[in-house]
């Protein structure tokens, strides 16, 4: 049986089931009830009539004591005023400002009607009547002991005549006759009731009631039952059919939802729970369409994030493009509006500067913070990721600094790890560029050598283990704040900008060591072809000379063999320093092997390269070489010779203008040292 059948089954049993077994009980006790029925009526009407009269003696006792409560020990204004409100509002007919015994000699009505005269019924004693009279009134007294010893009596009535009687007719649906000591009894109503009863609370009343035909009703109940089955069948039909369509439709539906099809939407009829359902249903499917299509897309974007963070991690070591493919792609990952990598300034340690940035940070120049100070700052001196709102300039007790952005949300993640602490890091400045020979490479010396040779990068790099940067993201999309999940996320975004700093780094430090020499710091004879083919090229393009300084130490073998090889070495050492001392920052040194060493001159013919080689002579001379040995400190007499070539003028290529240095170099040392000469 479908669910339609029984749906119609149990309304019609639900319905007619118990309409036709109403109906049947009815029709068995009908007769009953037309037996009782007129007796129920007379026992009514005894028991409404003896209520209302109750009622109304209520009324009038109540009405007697707030005059008397209104009195106020002989404030007859209030009790007037209150006397005339209840009058006014039909409550009594009147109040009489005198003790109930007197009514009959002296009536002295006072508020409303005037009081009647025979025999007055006491509400407040409600004893059978005795036939003293014809009844005129019910009526109830109130005293108020006055402060001087004095009784004030408030006697409030209701007038019992033909209308009163008639008024107690219709609540009570009978016919009424007072049973009084009158000569024509005074009644309302037809004298063929069909029963009479009496009752004697307050008044003597006999009660009529009339006789009922219920053969009408049979027919009634007969015709309800019908029209109520033809009803029922028809109601249960709708029922059915107007229940079981919509879930129909939402099977159906949920079927296609789940063979994939989120476009699918079931119609909406009316407004009952099965029609929310179907609304419910349909706002489902929709936000779970949005929500695929959002996640689609993020994911499409998400692979082309780290598609293309992958290809710039493998495809170059440009630290800056890789910060940024980073930050980009978090910004992506997180859903921020705008974002920041900045990076620990090593030569000055206690400063953040920005390396990456993304999105409109109101930042018009790069920023760079004191580590400790702002938010950033502080949550780089904590190391402690965060995240949160920032309101009115403050996160979590720290207000931001002049040169971080004005944001509403923030999460934040410092990064370190041990890396080699590169001082060209900060500036983006490479010291080894062999297409534009740019910077360091065109200072004449590396690094190790001009900051000390075994300072930061003199052998081994030196390491630090605190926090290199920060990854900070701001302005979460639609306003809403970044989750602890967001976080995690940021962590390994930022362990991947931990990772291509040191791998640039560690890149940029296995380059200089490969090209320059260990021992002095001074770049190798390997960058020196570089360098001397670069400067030939240039020098053939643009017609502009380049000089070569060959420098040889004269009888170097003699302090070998007698001070041995340590001392040599800082001889080496301390003569490359004095000549990267007297050199321009555009020149390059080299150590060209044993004790001969190499300068290039860019942009200098022979009469500079001639100043330059006397002045290194000098420099060389001016000072003994101190060193030590087995025996103690040593001062040495060093003498240099030194050879000049140029390049157009004495040689076109890289290996010709070394032979017609060298050729330089051994005609001063011919000339007796100590000097030096320019190749012819």
């Amino acid at each position: 049986m479908s669910l339609r059948s029984r749906l119609t089954t149990a309304f019609l049993v639900v319905v007619l089931g118990p309409v036709l077994v109403g109906a049947v009980f009815v029709a068995a006790v009908m007769s009953h009830l037309a037996d009782s029925r007129g007796e129920a009526l007379a026992n009514s009407a005894v028991t409404m009539v003896d209520s209302t009269l109750g009622t109304i003696c209520e009324r009038i006792q109540a009405s007697a004591a707030a005059v008397a409560l209104n009195y106020r020990n002989g404030d007859q204004e209030n009790a007037v005023e209150m006397a005339q409100l209840l009058v006014d509002r039909a409550v009594v007919d009147g109040v009489v400002f005198s003790s109930l015994a007197s009514v009959g000699t002296s009536p002295g009505t006072d508020i409303g009607a005037e009081a009647p005269d025979g025999s007055w019924v006491d509400c407040g004693e409600a004893v059978a009547y005795a036939g003293a009279g014809p009844i005129v009134a019910l009526g109830a007294q109130a005293e108020v002991q006055n402060a001087d010893g004095s009784t004030s009596v408030f006697t409030a009535f209701r007038e019992v005549d033909q209308t009163f009687l008639a008024r107690l007719a219709r609540v009570a649906d009978a016919d009424l006759i007072l049973q009084d000591s009158r000569t024509t009894p005074l009644s309302v109503g037809s004298a063929d009731a069909g029963r009479w009863d009496f009752t004697d609370s307050f008044l003597p009343l006999s009660i009529g009631t009339v006789a009922t035909d219920v053969t009408p009703m049979y027919w009634t109940l007969a015709a309800m039952v019908t029209a109520s089955a033809f009803c029922a069948v028809g109601l249960a039909a709708w029922l059915a059919r107007s229940t079981t369509r919509p879930l129909a439709e939402l099977s159906a539906a949920a079927e296609r939802v789940a063979q994939g099809d989120l476009n699918v939407r079931v119609p909406v009829h009316g407004r009952d729970e099965v029609a929310q359902l179907a609304f419910a249903f349909n706002r489902m499917t929709a936000q779970t369409q949005s929500y695929v299509n959002a996640l689609t897309a993020s994911r499409d974007q998400m692979r082309g994030q780290l598609g293309r963070l992958g290809q710039t991690l493998t495809a170059t070591l440009d630290l800056d493009r890789i910060l940024e493919v980073i930050l980009d792609t978090a910004m992506v990952t997180a859903g921020a509006e705008a974002g920041v990598i900045m990076l620990v300034d090593v030569d000055d340690a206690d400063q953040l500067r920005e390396r990456a940035g993304e999105g409109d940070l109101g930042i018009t120049e790069p920023a760079s913070i004191r580590i400790g100070e702002g938010i950033i700052g502080a949550i780089a001196a904590g190391g402690v990721p965060a995240h949160g709102r920032i309101v009115d300039g403050r996160f979590e007790g720290r207000h931001r600094a002049a040169t971080e952005p004005d944001a509403h949300t923030i999460v934040a993640v410092p990064f370190s790890g041990r890396q080699p602490v590169d001082p060209e890091l900060s500036s983006g400045r490479h010291p080894v560029d062999h297409e534009a020979g740019v910077d360091q490479a065109r200072r004449g010396r590396p690094v190790e050598h001009a900051r000390g040779g075994e300072g930061e990068f003199g052998g081994a790099p030196r390491t630090d283990a605190g926090v290199l940067g920060v990854l900070v993201l701001y302005n979460r999309i639609a306003g809403d704040e970044f989750e602890p999940g967001d976080v995690d996320t940021l962590r390994t975004f930022a362990g991947q900008a931990s990772v291509a700093v040191e791998n640039v780094l560690l890149h940029r430090h296995a380059e200089r060591l490969s090209l320059t020499d260990p021992l002095t710091g001074l770049w190798n004879y390997r960058f020196m072809q570089t360098s001397l083919r670069r400067e030939a090229e240039r020098s053939r393009r643009y017609q502009r000379p380049s000089a070569l300084l060959a420098i040889d130490l004269d009888r170097f073998k003699d302090v070998n063999d007698t001070y041995g090889h340590p001392v040599g070495d800082q001889v080496l050492v301390e003569l490359a320093r004095r000549i990267t001392g007297q050199i321009r920052e555009v020149d390059l040194a080299f150590r060209h092997g044993g004790e001969e060493f190499m300068v290039l001159l860019p942009e200098t013919d022979a009469g500079g390269a001639s100043v330059v080689a006397e002045r290194l002579g000098k420099a060389v001379n001016a000072r003994k070489f101190k060193v030590n040995d087995a025996s103690g400190g040593r001062e040495l007499n060093i003498t240099v010779s030194i050879g000049i070539a140029v390049l157009g003028d004495h040689a076109e290529t890289a290996t010709g203008i070394l032979a017609a240095a060298d050729e330089a170099l051994y005609a001063a040392k011919a000339a007796g040292r100590d000097t030096w000469r320019v190749a012819v």
